[in-house]
């Protein structure tokens, strides 16, 4: 294998670089979109004013939609450019491994590093997504490497990029805020152990990221006390930690076949047996070597231990969370693999990942390009006429009919009386948060009601005075989303 690197090592990376940015490109080339993507594309629509007044009262922080909205000036706001913009993460991340990451960890590590990147079933998945993951995932590894460089060689120039990478981390996603903060600390830790010389610099640096996020922060305490419920996460105890395991390599993959839909989660916890055994030979064998990786996989578990103790008491984890550190877990991978000795376990592994992938693939694509996903769109287009209005109680399936019907006036009715109106302003102007039905009262004429699997606008429109129904509900599975649209059709007097 050494050989073959060596003799063969360019047009390898190449390969690899290529067809890492093809695989989430399969999955692209759909319109489809589930409420987060939606609410992407609703930003990136909207006329920066109202995209930060609307960003800032999200969950998340703003710099993705800055971001997306940048892009869509030159290549446009469709639904397939704007997927287009979260594989270029993915292709930089390739490249800065064939270059950069070799030249500091060596072709093998290198190497597998892009095979692992590849073949995880994520990648396909959410580097086609319109959410900013692919783009947190690139920031926080960067960080990484470069805290790394600048512990080791203390240059001027890596602290630096360090620092910047840092704060571009903490401005796309509050998790990549905390592996960024946990990546300082750790650090710190190492220059107090073995380079105290190192201390006024980290600290400088430190000081400089705190004063850059000073914005970010007050962001991020005002979003936390707006949603301290934590409405729409929940964590359930001891079912997480299987999540936890199989998150990466599970994906999109699904089966009515208990024994088959088993698999990625059988297959995920001999990846984490095994990595855990070998780190830790490698460890008692040369624990300096091994530094690098044992420090990527402290940090996602530190990150990762102290939200699950945060979500004992208010919820705040989900595994897709674990995304901005994805790079951090493909490095410790990589190297493992680099130095495993066994052809059987790498051949195990490595077929292992591509079944998956390929599975995932398959999967996502049958979800993704299902000719199921038209029917709610198109029972609306076929019948909708100037002047009609929508009304739901649900946002979910309904941001996609926001998205798609921008002329015609739509009513979210926000019973629950979240605190979400501004932050719906990525649905303006055919959008309005209302929260008593008045508006809809006074309405004369057709009323298209969207529900969900679990609301009952249906039920409240029927009983409204004046109403009539015209169409009865029609229920459809959207695939790509898992929503159910319940769509009918009511003539107000």
């Amino acid at each position: 294998m050494e050989n073959i690197l060596k003799k063969h090592s360019k047009i390898i990376n190449i390969a690899l670089v290529v067809l890492i940015g093809i695989v989430p490109l399969l999955a692209a080339f759909n319109s489809n979109l589930w409420f987060d993507e939606a609410y992407s594309v609703g930003l990136a629509n909207q006329p920066w004013g109202n995209l930060f007044v609307s960003a800032i009262n999200d969950v998340h922080p703003v710099l993705y939609y800055v971001l997306l909205k940048l892009y869509s000036l030159i290549c446009g706001t469709s639904v397939i450019a704007l997927r287009i913009f979260s594989i270029i993460p993915i292709v930089i991340l390739a490249i800065f491994t064939a270059t950069k990451l070799k030249k500091e960890f060596g072709e093998k590590i290198s190497f597998y590093f892009l095979l692992v990147l590849l073949l995880l079933p994520v990648t396909m998945h959410y580097g086609s997504q319109i959410r900013m993951y692919s783009w947190a995932m690139l920031f926080v590894t960067l960080t990484a490497f470069y805290a790394y460089k600048a512990f080791k060689y203390n240059e001027k120039k890596h602290w630096i990029i360090f620092a910047i990478f840092s704060i571009l981390s903490a401005y796309t996603h509050h998790f990549a805020l905390f592996t960024i903060g946990v990546i300082n600390l750790v650090l710190l830790f190492f220059i107090i152990r073995k380079k105290k010389e190192l201390l006024k610099r980290w600290f400088i640096y430190g000081v400089l990221q705190i004063v850059l996020f000073i914005p970010g922060l007050i962001i991020f305490i005002m979003q936390s006390t707006r949603v301290a419920s934590g409405f729409w996460i929940s964590v359930n105890f001891p079912d997480i930690f299987g999540q936890i395991i199989q998150f990466f390599f599970q994906d999109s993959i699904t089966s009515d076949n208990s024994i088959l839909k088993a698999i990625p989660s059988i297959f995920a916890l001999f990846i984490v047996i095994y990595m855990i055994l070998r780190v830790h030979k490698l460890y008692i064998e040369d624990k300096e070597k091994i530094r690098p990786t044992t420090i990527a996989l402290s940090v996602c578990g530190i990150v990762v231990l102290v939200t699950l103790l945060v979500s004992l008491v208010r919820a705040v984890f989900i595994p897709r969370y674990m995304l901005p550190m994805l790079g951090l877990f493909i490095f410790a991978f990589a190297y493992v693999l680099s130095v495993e000795k066994s052809r059987v376990i790498k051949t195990i592994i490595l077929v292992g990942l591509l079944i998956l992938t390929v599975w995932n693939g398959v999967c996502l694509m049958q979800k993704s390009y299902s000719e199921e996903n038209n029917k709610p769109m198109e029972l609306i287009e076929s019948e909708l006429q100037e002047g009609d209005i929508f009304v739901y109680s649900n946002v979910g399936p309904s941001s996609s009919v926001a998205i798609k019907f921008k002329d015609n006036k739509q009513y979210f009715y926000n019973a629950g009386h979240w605190t979400v109106e501004k932050a719906y302003g990525a649905f303006a102007p055919q959008m309005t948060t209302i929260e008593d039905l008045t508006e809809i009262e006074n309405h004369t004429g057709r009323i298209w009601v969207i529900d969900d699997g679990s609301s009952n606008m249906y039920d409240i429109m029927k009983e409204m005075e004046g109403t009539k129904v015209l169409k009865e509900v029609q229920e459809f599975y959207h695939p790509f989303s898992g929503d159910t649209f319940k769509i009918s059709l009511f003539e107000k007097n």
